[in-house]
């Protein structure tokens, strides 16, 4: 397969699991013996696996809540759960798994670069112990159920997060998702369901759950990204012979506000980090593509008050994110 790593950010493999015989989270509210015991078969589990930490939602900060959602480690509906809500996350961040969102467990793994096997590994060891110590919901005709009916079956969403500027300047990106669609996929924004494609990164997964196998979800994931990811680096070598000196241009214009800008809103970087990946991609501009991902996700609002020591206003956030980004581009 061709090199791919100026495309592809990172994968994501989740299960979608709950235990027999108790009700759904949603309706656990007021049930603190049934989600004590969804907490302590799952961290049973993780204890036969890897070494984790462990937090409730009503435990920590609204910031670190926000900071490990920043960081996909939890779900937007996770962190706003501060009833019954935790997780567990390996020591290094690989494996995170949700207790009480939509589901009683929800465990994923997420790596850098285009690891679906790998992922699909990891996460499904959990899987595996979880199924010696507890019973799960499961029908011989639906398979693993479900809260949502559209994760009835496997249980499982596959996806990998892809930069695609390229296709999204030249606007053929709409028909790309209409053709991935027709193959029971979906394409979703940076943070998942609902969520827009800020900075140009879209995350494609599998829609279909029901009626065919783990390993054939995989495959049909890897397919589609394949075929996106040729489309964009031939959308990129047309956007650069087009658009040539201009598109250099504006590259380095992106790059210099990020070396010299004092204050920086999370929009402005967002565009500006977006455009200096492009010209790296490209080879317009000699910077390191793992450190540009980087800071795209440590320099979101709740990781940098995190940093930063706390609770942070907009413009000492402004003048943080300028000066870590600075920091970081210098150092190439």
């Amino acid at each position: 397969m061709a090199n791919y790593d100026s495309i592809i950010v990172s994968t994501r493999v989740r299960l979608a699991r709950n235990l027999k015989d108790i009700p759904f989270p949603a309706m656990l509210k007021g049930s603190p013996k049934s989600s004590e015991k969804v907490v302590n078969t799952v961290t049973a589990a993780c204890d036969k696996l890897f070494k984790y930490d462990f937090y409730k939602m009503s435990g920590i900060s609204d910031i670190d809540r926000l900071t490990l959602q920043e960081m996909h480690l939890i779900s937007p509906n996770l962190a706003k759960n501060t009833d019954n809500g935790a997780v567990c996350i390996s020591k290094d961040s690989q494996m995170s798994i949700m207790i009480n969102e939509e589901d009683h467990i929800r465990a994923q793994c997420v790596m850098g670069g285009f690891c679906l096997e790998e992922c699909y590994k990891k996460v499904n060891a959990f899987d595996d112990k979880l199924s010696e110590i507890a019973a799960l919901a499961y029908d011989d005709k639906l398979g693993y159920l479900t809260a949502c009916p559209t994760n009835l079956g496997t249980g499982m969403r596959a996806s990998v997060m892809l930069f695609l500027p390229a296709l999204t300047k030249t606007r053929e990106l709409a028909s790309i998702i209409n053709h991935v669609q027709q193959m029971g996929l979906t394409v979703r924004g940076f943070y998942g369901e609902g969520s827009e494609g800020i900075g140009y990164l879209y995350q494609i997964s599998n829609q279909i759950t029901i009626g065919v196998s783990e390993l054939d979800l995989l495959k049909n994931v890897a397919n589609a990204v394949i075929k996106i990811c040729e489309s964009e680096q031939s959308a990129r070598e047309k956007l650069h012979s087009k658009l040539g000196i201009a598109l250099e241009d504006s590259v380095s214009r992106s790059l210099g506000i990020l070396l010299y800008a004092k204050r920086l809103s999370s929009g402005e970087f967002m565009e500006h980090i977006a455009n200096v990946k492009l010209g790296t991609a490209l080879n317009i501009l000699d910077l390191s593509m793992p450190m540009l991902n980087h800071l795209t996700e440590f320099c979101q609002p709740a990781s940098l008050c995190r940093y930063g020591g706390g609770k942070l206003s907009a413009d000492k956030r402004d003048k943080l994110r300028a000066d870590l980004v600075r920091s970081k581009i210098q150092e190439r």
